[in-house]
């Protein structure tokens, strides 16, 4: 017959414990197993979980097909066409990211928003502002709001 004291019965239960936490402990990797014909492979890859967040505005009068700005300027003729790409960084369900261009910080000209699901990494969302006539002449302004929170602003001029 084994006898426990209160003292060894605590520390049993305190290593059994330890014990289920380390087994539970969750895990950020995804393993993936291929099971063909070839026989049996396992990777593991890293899941980016950082929380989203703008890490770049760019403004331009044009995008490629990454949509990004390639050609950034902050100077734009009465005819052109107002382009920013907003660049973020990390992981996010249904974030919603807004740009709002105003004319000489009062009038808003245009203002558009677009909801994404990024998976971690680098994702470039793309916003433009038009017009069928000509621009007043003037200072604008760009700013980028990620779920309703400024994330920075740009400062636009039409000549």
């Amino acid at each position: 017959m084994i006898r426990l004291t209160a003292r060894g019965a605590a520390l049993a239960s305190a290593l059994i414990l330890l014990g289920t936490l380390a087994a539970c402990k969750k895990k950020d990797d995804a393993t993936l197993t291929d099971t063909t014909s070839l026989g049996t492979t396992t990777a593991t890859i890293a899941l980016d979980t950082t929380p989203i967040r703008v890490s770049d505005i760019q403004v331009g009068k044009g995008v490629g097909s990454d949509k990004k700005v390639g050609d950034q300027t902050t100077s734009f003729g009465v005819r052109d066409t107002m382009y920013v790409a907003v660049i973020t960084d990390g992981a996010a369900k249904d974030a919603k990211i807004t740009a709002k261009w105003t004319y000489n910080d009062k009038q808003v000209v245009k203002e558009s928003s677009k909801t994404i699901s990024a998976t971690g990494g680098e994702t470039a969302t793309g916003f433009h502002a038009d017009k069928k006539s000509a621009w007043p002449k003037g200072k604008y302004k760009v700013e980028v709001m990620l779920n309703g929170v400024s994330a920075g602003t740009k400062d636009l001029e039409v000549k």
